[in-house]
């Protein structure tokens, strides 16, 4: 049986890195005292060109009805699925060619649902933003080509954020061919876009202070970002910073502490190791760290989900065993922390909130590629609405 993936599908995962002055804010803990039970009899079919490795997704809503859109990158749809009957409603296609075509959704890319009158699509390929509608028309394109800077993330997904009319993507800084000595890497930057003209205006949000003066995969300064229509405000995260940063990008960032115990002392990447090829060294020190992956954010219930994983062993990285101990911390809308979701497993690609319950999906390696399944995707769900 010849299975649906591609080999960096397998080896890459999200996250960011950054700092600001802004005084942390104390926040009080309150565990529940009985932990949360994970449920895994939740699942969605695949049909036979859909890869089971597949970034490009998102909830959402056509009408009143609750929907998961999942872009099929081999056919150049996007599948619409239907979370009560747990079916594929329709497949919306995009052409290929011509002026009203989407383009270049191949490593790295983005998609964001804002409404069913905006759905964004962003080829780092074509530095481009495609707007669509969920009749398949793209009827806008804003091209990124001509600003010096890149934007979004080295790794495949670029997390975007959307708030009225302009996204916010992490913003790349374009470094000398040559570093000279004394040379002062530039800080962290968050692009706010302007979806109608192209503008670009840029906020500074350094690296925390558990990156200074450290030997960091380039992979584990990519950040994580969502929009709290409710704040006003936008929370990211870093990967290897304990805190989460709440901003409007217009005044100074409030900290709000959500660790996990899974992340420690970052490794320093050492250049002179040659366990790997030197090509694959950002990849292997990003594996083998701890690190906070997705930040997740709930309207319905204002909640948010941090997730955190333990870092891998040299020996599993090399024999492509990604599962690990992961573990979600549920923050209340004022960032006090509501419980915490221990499991083992490898990377999240597929979540959404559909009825006070958190879905996503369950080893890949584990439940599709080792038992032989391809056309179905398995789901973990945890109830919150007891917290």
């Amino acid at each position: 049986m010849k299975m649906k993936i591609r080999f960096w599908d397998i080896l890459v995962c999200i996250t960011i890195v950054v700092a600001c002055s802004a005084p942390q804010k104390e926040t009080t803990h309150t565990v529940s005292n009985v932990q949360t039970k994970i449920k895994g009899d939740y699942k969605l079919p695949l049909d036979s060109e859909t890869s089971l490795y597949n970034r490009l997704n998102s909830e959402g809503k056509i009408g009143d009805k609750e929907v998961y859109f999942l872009f099929n990158q081999n056919a150049n749809t996007l599948q619409v699925y239907n979370l009560e009957s747990k079916s594929i409603d329709e497949k919306i296609k995009f052409d290929w060619d011509g002026p009203n075509s989407l383009q270049g959704m191949i490593y790295p890319f983005g998609f964001h649902y804002a409404n069913s009158d905006s759905l964004i699509f962003y080829s780092g390929m074509f530095k481009t933003i495609y707007l669509a509608n969920i009749k398949g028309e793209v009827y806008k394109k804003v091209s990124l080509a001509n600003h010096p800077i890149g934007f979004g993330s080295v790794l495949p997904e670029s997390p975007i954020a959307y708030r009225n009319g302009f996204i916010y993507m992490q913003s790349l800084p374009s470094y000398p061919t040559k570093i000279p000595e004394g040379y002062v890497n530039p800080p962290n930057r968050i692009s706010k876009i302007n979806l109608e003209n192209g503008e670009i205006e840029e906020f500074d949000l350094d690296y925390p202070e558990v990156y200074k003066n450290k030997d960091i995969s380039q992979q584990l300064k990519m950040i994580d970002i969502v929009y709290n229509p409710k704040k006003d405000k936008f929370v990211v995260s870093f990967p290897l910073a304990d805190e989460l940063y709440v901003t409007d990008f217009q005044s100074k960032a409030e900290l709000h502490k959500a660790k996990s115990d899974l992340v420690q002392s970052p490794i320093e990447t050492d250049k002179n190791n040659i366990i790997v090829e030197p090509s694959a060294l950002s990849n292997f020190y990003y594996w083998i760290n701890n690190s906070y992956e997705k930040i997740i954010y709930d309207v319905e219930n204002d909640i948010y989900i941090r997730e955190a994983r333990a870092g891998l062993t040299e020996q599993e990285y090399l024999n492509r065993k990604f599962k690990s101990k992961r573990e979600l911390i549920l923050l209340n809308s004022d960032f006090q922390e509501v419980d915490r979701i221990p499991y083992e497993s490898a990377e999240m690609y597929y979540s959404f909130f559909r009825r006070g319950t958190f879905y996503w999906n369950k080893n890949i390696q584990e439940f599709n590629l080792e038992a032989g399944v391809e056309d179905t995707l398995f789901f973990n769900s945890i109830d919150l609405r007891h917290n």
